[in-house]
């Protein structure tokens, strides 16, 4: 094995995801490209016929020096090992390979389709089959892993995800001033489908107390395509969209009164962490791997209860002295998943793959 480790990375989704897994993908690369340089020689493996063409798209967010090839000539490349960051494998080579695996959704939930479910699932299929490792990003996922997959435990490393470091606003922002009655909104980060579990909040908003539901407004960003049922009862409710613009969101974030977090299954909640790295509280549902990320510092309701979500959120809008107690205990616990040190595990996890 070279000096350096020579990491080939599955990089097909990295120009288009701008979701939780996309960050979490561009952060570890940074790291490898930059701290960790010296142990890491990092090639990005794309679908596109003339990678030449298309690297400055792949590796925009990337310093120079990263390299990047066809992933049909991975086995060519002289690699020592490939990563498949994306939920498994959607494609494969003959060099050792280490898998993440996000969540398992598409196995507790499966398509009633067999083609759907067939595509949907081979990707994880292949990954327990094939990889000499498998990252899990929490444990709640490595138990998932193990329970749906058959998964031998010792061969699933958790390596949890992290937030990135709060962006400085620019000044003269007034987002923390948003959170007082005249502009105060409650946030959502998230795909709009049914595990995200954005009915119940809905119905949560329209049990709000009339001056509240009256003063406070819902903003909704991530992809969507409209909402479950149509918001009523004087709910007011903006559809913000995928955000792309890092400095966009870091604004949403700070100028929040609070993350609302109702879903139903997650395999680690990357926006718990990021609205507490802004100091922003975070009410969540008690469900799947949400209360490993959010520890203490979240305020849970029972997954699905709109009624008590509604009484959580009241509280938190009607009572300053929790509200301050769970944004210094949410900076505290953001800072506490650290990027640098996941980076490290993740590489460590690689390089035992690559002498095995």
């Amino acid at each position: 094995m070279a000096t350096r480790l020579r990491v080939g990375v599955d990089a097909a989704n990295l120009p288009r995801d701008r979701r939780g897994m996309g960050r979490y993908v561009r952060s570890v690369l940074r790291r490898f490209a930059t701290t960790l340089s010296h142990r890491v020689e990092l090639t990005l493996l794309v679908p596109d016929l003339f990678p030449a063409l298309v690297r400055a798209r792949y590796a925009e967010d990337l310093p120079g020096g990263v390299g990047v090839a066809r992933r049909t000539d991975a086995d060519r490349v002289a690699l020592d090992v490939v990563w498949y960051p994306w939920n498994g494998m959607t494609w494969t080579t003959s060099v050792k390979s280490v898998a993440t695996v996000h969540d398992v959704w598409p196995f507790v939930a499966p398509s009633s389709d067999a083609r759907v479910r067939a595509r949907e699932q081979t990707q994880y299929r292949e990954a327990a089959a094939r990889a000499s490792a498998l990252i899990a990003v929490s444990d709640f996922t490595k138990r998932e892993i193990v329970r749906l997959l058959g998964v031998d435990p010792a061969r699933i490393h958790v390596i949890h995800q992290a937030a990135a470091p709060p962006l400085p606003l620019p000044a003269g922002s007034t987002a923390t001033a948003r959170r007082d009655a005249r502009e105060r909104y409650l946030l959502f980060v998230g795909e709009v489908e049914p595990r995200k579990d954005i009915a119940t909040l809905l119905e949560a908003m329209q049990r709000l107390p009339t001056d509240l539901r009256a003063t406070t407004k819902l903003i909704v960003v991530g992809r969507a395509r409209g909402l479950p049922h149509a918001a009523g009862n004087g709910t007011q409710v903006e559809l913000a969209g995928e955000i792309a613009d890092d400095a966009q969101l870091a604004e949403l974030y700070a100028g929040a009164a609070a993350l609302a977090f109702p879903s139903r299954y997650e395999g680690f909640g990357l926006p718990v962490l990021e609205a507490m790295s802004y100091g922003t509280p975070v009410v969540a549902s008690d469900a799947a791997s949400i209360p490993e990320v959010g520890g203490d510092a979240a305020l849970y309701f029972p997954c699905g209860d709109a009624a008590a979500l509604s009484a959580a959120l009241t509280r938190v809008l009607r009572e300053p002295d929790l509200a301050t107690s769970m944004r210094t205990a949410g900076i505290a616990r953001a800072r506490a998943f650290d990027e640098e040190t996941r980076a490290a595990q993740t590489l460590a996890v690689l390089e035992t793959a690559a002498r095995t």
